[in-house]
């Protein structure tokens, strides 16, 4: 029989391996998104890592900023999703159609506004560089699922 101190420490340990595993989840899940969008806007010139980015839409950062500065802030948005990617796991059980379906979300409702906010930006009708966009979102997805496979074939969802 468990007591109520023990099953408070075996719900830590869950929280602490959600918080964990979600920060590598999206670290590494972001970083391919980066390198794949670099990859991609240096072989065709489309604006496609400019757009990954691109934060000149925000006022009070510094104007001049660094490559580096700007992907920072761009795994600044992908850790957390990595933790939200491994929540969303105990309603939709399966990583592959979660990891798909958030890739192509993110890609869909990310690409007007961010096309719109700067001139260094791929235009909105730009379709090659949309297809870009949305095919490296999917690519980040699939990371993600192979990553929420790992979370929940080591039973840690379980925890």
């Amino acid at each position: 029989m468990y007591s109520v101190r023990d099953k408070r420490a075996v719900r830590h340990r869950g929280l602490l391996m959600l918080l964990l595993f979600g920060l590598l989840t999206g670290a590494l899940s972001g970083v391919i998104l980066g390198l794949v969008m670099k990859l991609l806007g240096q072989l065709t010139g489309t604006g496609v890592y400019v757009l990954l980015l691109n934060v000149d839409f925000i006022g009070w950062l510094p104007s001049i900023r660094s490559e580096l500065f700007e992907f920072l802030l761009h795994l600044s948005a992908a850790l957390p999703l990595g933790i939200l990617f491994l929540v969303l796991l105990s309603i939709w059980s399966s990583p592959l159609r979660l990891g798909l379906g958030m890739g192509a979300a993110i890609a869909c409702c990310t690409w007007i506004p961010l096309t719109q906010l700067s001139e260094r930006t791929p235009s909105m009708l730009d379709w090659s560089a949309f297809m870009m966009w949305v095919s490296g979102h999917l690519i980040y997805g699939s990371v993600l699922a192979a990553l929420g496979y790992v979370w929940m074939t080591r039973g840690w969802d379980k925890e």
